[in-house]
Formats: structure tokens, sequence, C-alpha cells
């Protein structure tokens, strides 16, 4: 009978084998008493591990009902209320398959919540770290603070200066939690927070790092030219940034890693850019190898996109971000900067370590990309559909996708912003590669899916038919390879130092025309050429998914959204796609998929922020 029932998800494209395999596996070394119960708890182990892989951490039970379960399977299930489930999983405990964790199994029911026991234990572990890493007595340079920030701050300002306040609490406590739209300095800040470090320990061991490859080489690039702006040269401020899993040293089956809890880093502070891409697990793996003595500052955006991988660290540390700092904090941060700080009465240990930056330098009180993101990244509706269409506004514009024209329309547009790069090869070949690559890198087609007409891979094969057809680029038949393609690597390759989301431009060889070479910029400035057949897994570049654009910035950015509903539509999805653009944006959408997208706020599943919370 549970074979049977089981084989029934077959046909649910959200379900694996292997989702089927482990609940068979489970639900028979349960040694359940009934087929409804048998039938209920594989039902569990299914939503879990569907979850899981939907960037969940844990599956509610709260939420086991219709229209989240769909009515004809609710009602196979013997509408099952939450005491069911619960029965459900007391009776799995009999045989040890399911604990509240003071016990080994498999699976960890505590709180309606039901985890994986390795995604209970490292969700655990992360906030009591975060809950009590905390300077065992005041750091010896505290006296010499005030000369510090005002070193670093040479002018007060007649507004609250955020990233003071942030600095200043970097610099007091152990872990450093620094969120920021875009614009608002977040690279100026760290690069003060370390110069800070240093005046105080000339000889700190610090290491900076990102989520991916692509992230830590645009954190070596803006951190280089930050350093360089603020005359730190002087501090041996290094700014090569490496990623997470080099940092970790990474073995070849990428499960384990040769820094751990029993072999730690030999750091003094690590610094950690484009935080909120990092997931559950991987922060844990990082607690666990960081010394007990060594400080920890992640910095990102609290309303982009969350990791891919299960969980959302940073989302869950900066749910309280709303709620100040407490008394003595606020005290504390007022005395050292000069500016009123605001406190709480009551506030989770947490928010002390916590600095939201609120200055946009980057977009104007009258900038539309400025105010359109804020709008969405609030919900507001409203404010949306007004900002769209108020033609005042030049730097952002909505084409309604209702019509193939609207279609076409994008597809131009791409053209005319490509054409620049491309007719600069046709003038100068080889001669100026950098000019080049930063000529294309000027603007970007963004999609939420790859898919489809409105995809990835629908969009990039119709440019790549209409540059041809302006006779812009040349394609042969059968012939992957052109001048002029845009390529970006999808897979990591140490040892050519490419990484998942680079880009890089197909040209004649410097000095051999007849051949190609896939030329890439590197973080030191330098640019490589590499022949297309030794590259790692890659896709052609014209338009590429919003999630693949995360830490990335163009002058000008195209929207487009498909047609159909989709979960992978949300408000941070749409956000991060417009603070993509330093100019100008274009977003083409329905308006009915556009309002859809602003009103979804996708909130995954974990227990983080009740621990941290607890802690209050």
């Amino acid at each position: 009978m549970l074979n049977e029932w089981l084989n029934q998800f077959k046909q649910d494209s959200q379900i694996s084998l292997l989702d089927i395999h482990l609940a068979t596996f489970l639900t028979n070394k349960a040694m359940l008493n009934d087929d409804i119960t048998s039938k209920r708890f594989s039902f569990l182990v299914l939503s879990l591990s569907k979850e899981v892989r939907s960037g969940h951490v844990c599956l509610d039970l709260t939420l086991l009902t219709p229209p989240a379960i769909d009515t004809s399977l609710w009602l196979a299930l013997a509408s099952p209320n939450e005491q069911d489930w619960r029965l459900t999983l007391e009776q799995a405990s009999h045989n040890q398959v399911v604990s509240d964790g003071t016990n080994l199994s498999p699976l960890v029911f505590i709180e309606n919540k039901l985890y994986f026991q390795r995604m209970w234990l490292d969700e655990k572990n992360v906030a009591q770290y975060f809950n009590h890493t905390t300077f065992s007595e005041q750091p010896s340079y505290y006296s010499d603070l005030n000369t510090i920030l005002n070193q670093l701050f040479t002018q007060q300002q007649s507004q609250t200066d955020w990233q003071e306040v942030a600095v200043a609490a970097a610099l007091t406590r152990k872990v450093a939690i620094i969120s920021g739209g875009p614009g608002t300095g977040k690279t100026t800040t760290v690069a003060k927070i370390l110069a800070g470090i240093l005046l105080t320990n000339p000889n700190a061991r610090i290491v900076t790092a990102a989520p991916t490859g692509k992230a830590a080489s645009r954190l070596t690039e803006s951190l280089s030219r930050t350093i360089e702006q603020l005359n730190f040269a002087s501090l041996n401020l290094k700014a090569e940034a490496i990623t997470l899993h080099r940092l970790l040293g990474a073995k070849a089956d990428n499960s384990s890693f040769t820094y751990n809890k029993n072999n730690p880093l030999h750091i003094d502070v690590l610094v950690i850019d484009e935080a909120s891409m990092v997931d559950l697990n991987m922060m844990a793996r990082v607690i666990e190898a960081l010394p007990i003595s060594a400080r920890l500052i992640l910095l990102g955006d609290k309303d982009q996109l969350s990791s891919v991988e299960a969980g959302a660290v940073f989302g869950d540390l900066c749910a309280f971000i709303t709620q100040g700092y407490s008394q003595p904090r606020a005290k504390e941060l007022s005395q050292l900067t000069g500016y009123n700080v605001p406190a709480c009465e009551q506030t989770a240990t947490i928010t002390d370590s916590i600095c939201l930056l609120q200055k946009s330098y980057r977009f104007n009180e009258s900038s539309g990309i400025g105010l359109l993101a804020n709008a969405v990244k609030e919900g507001r509706l409203n404010v949306v559909k007004k900002l769209l269409l108020d033609e005042s506004l030049n730097d952002i514009q909505y084409h309604a996708l209702s019509s193939q024209q609207a279609y076409e329309d994008v597809l131009h547009d791409s053209i005319n912003h490509y054409k620049h790069y491309l007719n600069m090869i046709k003038q100068n070949g080889t001669d100026d590669i950098a000019l080049i690559l930063a000529k294309f890198a000027e603007y970007r087609l963004l999609c939420a899916v790859r898919e489809s007409h409105f995809g990835v891979e629908g969009l990039n094969k119709q440019i790549e038919l209409l540059l041809a057809k302006n006779k812009l680029i040349f394609l042969k038949n059968k012939e992957a390879w052109y001048v002029g393609r845009p390529i970006m690597i999808l897979r990591n390759s140490a040892s050519l130092g490419l990484y998942n989301g680079d880009i890089g431009i197909t040209l004649k060889a410097e000095h051999d025309s007849s051949k190609l070479r896939v030329y890439f910029p590197f973080a030191d400035g330098s640019i490589k050429g590499f022949s297309p057949f030794r590259l790692p897994e890659h896709e052609t570049a014209y338009a590429m998914t919003i999630h693949k654009s995360q830490g990335s910035e163009f002058d000008d950015v195209n929207i487009i959204l498909p047609t159909d509903s989709s979960p992978l539509l949300n408000r941070s999805l749409l956000y991060t796609a417009i603070t993509r653009a330093k100019k100008t944006v274009s977003i083409y959408a329905t308006e009915a998929i556009l309002l859809q997208a602003i009103k979804s706020q996708t909130q995954r599943h974990s227990g983080l922020v009740s621990l941290l919370q607890n802690n209050s």
C-alpha cells in the first residue's frame, strides 16, 4: 500500500525519485501502526525534502492545510489537523526516526517545525554563535576609539552619519552585521572598519571573502578603489577577496573542508560581502572554522534575493534591524560618534551588532530608480504604478508587455545597446580589449526565468539572430563561436581562475588572428584570454537571469518578466533587478504579472529568528 501511495507522486514535478526513496526508507524504519499514519508520515518526509530544495530550512506544520495542500490529497490523508501531524511524528519517535534533538535521529521536530537533523544542528549552532559571541572584556583600545573615529570621519554631518555608527558598532563588537541598499557606501564603511582595526592592531590578520568567485572579484575591485580614494595605502590594507570555498579549503568532493572546528582558520578578522547569498550550511561551516578570538563582519542588502541553497541567514539576522539598540548600546554609540543614536526598551541581543546604512549616495531624493526600488521593496503598489507612469522621471520606463510589438521593442533596444561594443570590435579588433569589455558591461537584459520565450535561452537566441541580421555579428552554420560572442561561466574552475558568473568576450587572438580567444577581466586589473575549448560550462550572455546579476552593476538595465505566473516572481527578485541599474531601468511586463511580483513576498521558513528572539 505504501509503495502504491508513494508512486502517485512520481507525476509531481516538484517531487524527485530521491524524495520518494527517502520517504520509503524512513517510513519503513518508523514501523508505524496503520496505513493512514504511514501515508501521513511519508507525506511529511516528501514535503520536508521539497521545502529544503525550495530554500526553506524546515517544514512548518501549521501551514499544512488546504489550500497549501491540494484538497483531494488532504482528503486522502483523512483531513489531518495540526494535532494529527503531531501524533504521527510522536509515533515515529518510538523507533528513533524523529526526536526533539536530544537523541540522534534523522528528523528533528521542535516548536511545530520539522527538520532534517543536519539542518537543525546548523541552525542551532548559528543561533548560538550570534547570541553569545561577544568580547570577553572591553577592548584595550577602547579609550582611543574617539580619536580613531575622528581620523576616519573628519567632518561631522548635520544628520546621523550611519556609516560612522556602523564603524563604531563594528569596532566595539566581535560580530558586526551591516545592511544597506545600493549606493549606501557598504564598501567605504567596511574599508574604514578595517582601517580602524589596523590602527589598533597593525598586525591583524584580515581576510575578505564572498560566496561566489564573481562576488569576490567585485569586492576586490571595489575595495581596491576605495582604499586608494581614502588614502589608506600606508595601513597595508589588502584588498584581495577570496571565495568562501577557497577560504575553508574545499576538497575535491566539495563536501568537506580543510578548515573546521578541529583545524580553525589562522585569522583575526573575516569580512563576508554579499552575505545575503550565504546559505545556512555555509554559514555554519564558516562559524565552525573561526577561531574563538576572531571577529566576523557581514555585509549585504537584506532586501535582495536570498541564497540559492536552503536558508536566509542574513535576512533572518536583519529581521531585528528596526528594533533599535538597547539603551546602554545606544548611549555608547552616541558618545563615540556624537550623534543621537535611538534606543529601544526591549531588544534581542543581536540588535546591538546590527547597523542599517540609510543614505544612498547614488540615488538622490528625485531619482526614479531609487524611488521605484523603495516602493517595490515596501510593496506599495499604488506608488509603483504612479512612478512608472510619471513621464518626468527620465531614468525609469515601463512598457506593457501585452503585444508582440513590446517583445520586439526589448529585443531592438538590446541591439541598440550592444551595437556599441560590437562596432568597437570592428574598428579596433583587439587593440583595446579592456575598453570592449567595459563597453559591453554598461548594459544588460535581465530575465526572471531561464526557459521560454521570455527566458535567458529564448532571448539570447533571438538577440543573436537580430545581431546577425543587422550584420553586427557573423554566424556560421552550426558553429557556436564567433567574434563578439559574450560568455558567462556557469561552473567554477579554480585552475583557470574562472568562476560561476564571470563574463568574457570572444575575440580574435591577439597574436594569431586565425584563432579565437575568450577574454575575461580579473580583479587585479589584468585581462586573460582562453581557448573556447578550455572553458568550463558556459552560455551566451546577452541576457542573464536576475539571480546571476546579483552583486553586479550596469549603467542601463532592461528587465523582462514572463507573461505567465511563476513562483519565481516576487518582490525581492524585482528589487534586486531594479537596483542593478545606475542610470536607467526599463521594465517590460504585463501589469498583472508586475503587480503579482510586488505582492509576493517570499518568506523562507526557519527557526533562526525565534532562536535569536528568545535570547532577548
